[in-house]
Order: C-alpha cells, then sequence, then structure tokens
C-alpha cells in the first residue's frame, strides 16, 4: 500500500514512473542487441536515448529536491520523486553495464563473421601478389557474393587500398571499415588491418580492438 505522504500524485503514476525506472535493466541491453542485429535500425535510439536524459536529470534534480525536503509544503512531492530516483539510478548504471557486455559480444561475432571475407581477400593477394583493387574481384573465384556485416544498421564494408591505404591506414596494404550506427552526430568508425598494428588512438579518437578489429570511439 502507498504511504499517505506520497498519495499527492496518482497511485498509478506512481507505478508508471517505478516501471520506467525498472526497465533501464531491460531496455539498455536489448536496444543495443537489436541495434547491431540483422534487422535494427536507428530507431532503436529513439527508445534508449530518454534513458540517458533522465540519468542526467535525475543527477540535476538530486539536490534540488533534497532542499525541498526542508518544507513542508512541497516535501511530500519530493519523497515521491526521490523515491523514484533511487530505484532508478541503480537500474540505469545496471542496464548500462549490461548493454556494455552485449556490446562487446555483438561486435566480437561481428569479427568473427567477417573472417571469411578476410581469407578471401588474403588468398588474392597470395596469389596476385597485390591486394584486390576491391571486394567484387573477390567474386565469384574466392567468394561467391560480396558479404555485408550483418548488421542492418550499418550493412556495407568499406574497403581501401593502394598507395591511399598505405598512407592513411599505418603501412598496411589494405584495410576494411564499417560506420556503426551513433546517436546525432558522431564520427565512430571500425577498421580492419591486416597487419593488426592498430595505434592506442588516432582517426579521431580512441581505439578499442573488439576481436580483429578496433572499434575508434571518436
Amino acid at each position: 500500500m502507498i504511504p499517505k505522504h506520497l498519495t499527492v500524485m496518482k497511485s498509478k503514476d506512481l507505478v508508471i514512473y517505478l516501471l520506467f525506472a525498472i526497465s533501464g535493466i531491460v531496455v539498455l541491453p536489448f536496444g543495443t542487441w537489436l541495434l547491431l542485429a540483422p534487422y535494427g535500425t536507428g530507431f532503436v535510439f529513439c527508445v534508449v536515448m530518454p534513458y540517458y536524459f533522465a540519468f542526467l536529470a535525475a543527477l540535476v534534480m538530486l539536490p534540488i529536491l533534497l532542499v525541498r525536503l526542508c518544507w513542508k509544503q512541497c516535501r511530500a512531492r519530493a519523497l515521491l520523486w526521490l523515491l523514484v530516483i533511487v530505484v532508478y539510478v541503480p537500474c540505469f548504471l545496471l542496464g548500462i553495464a549490461w548493454e556494455r557486455r552485449v556490446w562487446t559480444a555483438r561486435w566480437e561475432a561481428f569479427s568473427h563473421r567477417t573472417q571469411p571475407l578476410i581469407a578471401a581477400i588474403n588468398d588474392y593477394e597470395r596469389q596476385h601478389g597485390v591486394p584486390p583493387e576491391s571486394l567484387a574481384a573477390l567474386v565469384p573465384d574466392y567468394l561467391p557474393a560480396v558479404p555485408d556485416t550483418g548488421m542492418r544498421a550499418c550493412s556495407e564494408f568499406q574497403y581501401f587500398t593502394g598507395k591511399a591505404a598505405r598512407q592513411q591506414y599505418a603501412g598496411n596494404p589494405w584495410a576494411l571499415q564499417v560506420l556503426p550506427p551513433v546517436f546525432g552526430v558522431g564520427f565512430d568508425v571500425v577498421l580492419y588491418f591486416p597487419k593488426q598494428n592498430y595505434p592506442k588512438v588516432g582517426y579521431g579518437g580512441g581505439l578499442e580492438r573488439v576481436g580483429d578489429w578496433a572499434y575508434v570511439h571518436e
């Protein structure tokens, strides 16, 4: 039963706020899983971003609500929102922790899926002495078709070779690149170097290894 001092708002409103607070545990990791799935879409950002905005709002409102406890006329409402925040913050942080595990697992799975493509490029290079000029050159002798990434929200590989690749990608004779989905304006990129000589920082941000690839966080 909801205490009387919390009934300044309707009980159904309190239930809605608490359900939203708890749902972050599930929505955040599931959103990342869906975003990087074969049928994912950038629309997922519209679902998960309110949780980040709500977290920032909670941090801003917390000291204000503590001050409002000093006034009897607004104490009941402040207690209600403090209850929601106390539930929401740990649920959000736990959801973020699980979301991070899902993110790592999805990109490591992507790295594993790219092994046939990488092997085909290497086979072509061994037989011809140079990398293919494009991924289409691998079809049909090395691959039945140019594969996609397996993630609808970022389905295409970008392939670079020649002098420009060696200059831009740490002396590698070729490189692969994927532009991951990001919220708003961002320049994250996922790179593959056959020499595996990824710098710690570069290409607009810090690099994090995910399998044989490197994710550049802007």
